[in-house]
């Protein structure tokens, strides 16, 4: 039991290691960005690309050896968690309650830069279809309207056509 234990908690600091690097490369990325680095950009994915597949890896050894311990302290299959093994086991249970505590804290880092990217990128089309809009209404005479949130409204397709019935 042991041994299983030891090797669980080295799987999480492994990933720890993965996660910790990603987030790194993550702060790293958004500096790239910002210098408009699209070279180092492309090298960040293709390292990132290897990483995740390494963590992949390393979950799927994550997942089974919770089983093994779980199986062996007698847990049902719905109880196969870090926390509940370390619920059940004695002295050995602080060294995994504490890889587990910082797996879960990088990955809640990892999340919070995971979102402030996608809302870069929210931000960042939103403009290029604001730009998109305004060199179309350069480009046609028609007249343009604002919708609620101040951008042009798309004109009218030229195809489209009001029917009116009259009685």
């Amino acid at each position: 039991m042991t041994a299983l234990v030891s090797e669980l908690v080295t799987v999480l600091e492994q990933e720890s290691e993965l996660i910790k690097e990603l987030v790194e490369i993550l702060q790293a990325d958004q500096k790239r960005i910002i210098k408009q680095d699209i070279e180092g950009l492309e090298d960040s994915n293709r390292f990132k690309e290897g990483r995740v597949l390494r963590f992949q890896a390393l979950e799927g050894s994550r997942l089974t050896l919770t089983q093994r311990v779980g199986e062996a302290l007698g847990l049902g299959s719905d109880e196969m968690r870090v926390s509940s093994i370390c619920a059940r086991l004695g002295p050995e249970a602080k060294a995994l309650e504490q890889s587990a505590e910082k797996l879960r804290a990088l990955v809640g880092s990892l999340n919070e830069l995971v979102a402030v990217g996608r809302g870069f990128l929210e931000q960042s089309i939103l403009g290029i279809r604001g730009l998109l809009c305004l060199i179309q209404s350069l480009r046609t005479p028609e007249p343009q309207t604002y919708d609620a949130s101040g951008r042009f409204e798309p004109a009218a397709s030229p195809d489209a056509m009001a029917v009116r019935r009259e009685v």
